[in-house]
């Protein structure tokens, strides 16, 4: 009798595996889209496409692609022809997420599952994450005190009576605002908001306090102003002695007495009275 030959069915060979792209962006919401081509087309049951990380871990979830009676399923339809050859052109894949992909196509012969497998990974695939936003310019707007810029002048000095009430200056600032820019006016600390102002009392005199407004952005850049700020007493104007010893005249005074005030006139305002006014 004639020996009757069965030959093997052909099997499927992946050709070729590749992305559209050799990298894509978040930024522009990209999804990586897959090219391949398979021989033998008609002997495939079934396709399997997924990705794994660099860490090995599962970074796109398995798809299965079923091919029964020759006819492509609903999710290549519109990517795919199937003749001899399967040919696929820009399959989405899900993958949107930054990172690294590496993908892997799987075949299932209509005879079962092959002996070695019938697989091909793609090249490692990467979606560049979405760029930071750049720092904040740091710039100050104005940064015054009692209304006058501090750039004029960086230097007060108030005349203050100590033994009476304190007197205010207004401080009042505005810095071009951003997510990262940190605002401080010191020595009192962090500022909450980019645009504001603050009643600062003056100590007794004699002081000397310089105060600095600083902007500082997430890079660590900085631009700063300061302004002195002192305080002294009013100056007293002391009338000469007398040129005969012993004896003294209307307005003078005698040895080992103290002098007494200026007299303020009806319509003058004394010195602690006055408001605070810069030298």
């Amino acid at each position: 009798t004639d020996t009757i030959v069965v030959k093997p069915l052909p099997v499927p060979k992946i050709g070729q595996i590749s992305s559209t792209k050799p990298f894509y962006e978040a930024a522009k919401n990209e999804e990586i889209m897959l090219n391949w081509e398979i021989s033998d087309a008609k002997q495939i049951k079934e396709l399997r496409l997924i990705s794994l990380a660099p860490d090995g871990s599962v970074n796109s979830q398995l798809k299965r692609y079923p091919i029964i009676n020759n006819t492509l399923p609903a999710q290549l339809n519109k990517f795919c022809t199937l003749t001899n050859n399967l040919t696929c052109q820009n399959v989405p894949t899900g993958a949107k997420q930054a990172g690294d992909y590496n993908f892997k196509l799987t075949v299932i012969p209509k005879q079962g599952e092959a002996e070695p497998e019938i697989a091909k990974n793609t090249p490692n695939i990467k979606i560049k994450p979405i760029p930071p936003k750049p720092a904040t310019p740091v710039k100050i707007v104005y940064f015054k005190i009692n209304g006058q810029d501090a750039t004029e002048k960086p230097k007060y000095v108030y005349e203050i009576n100590k033994d009476r009430k304190p007197a205010d200056v207004i401080l009042s600032w505005k810095v071009e605002d951003g997510e990262d820019i940190k605002v401080e006016l010191l020595p009192f600390g962090d500022v909450q908001k980019p645009q504001g102002s603050k009643t600062y009392t003056l100590s007794k005199p004699p002081s000397s306090v310089t105060i600095t407004l600083r902007v500082t952005n997430k890079a660590g850049e900085q631009t700063t102003q300061s302004v002195t700020l002192e305080t002294v007493e009013p100056s007293r104007v002391i009338q000469p002695q007398s040129p005969s010893p012993g004896r003294t005249v209307p307005g003078e005074i005698a040895p080992g007495e103290t002098a007494p005030s200026p007299a303020t006139p009806a319509d003058r305002l004394s010195p602690i009275e006055l408001p605070p006014k810069p030298d």
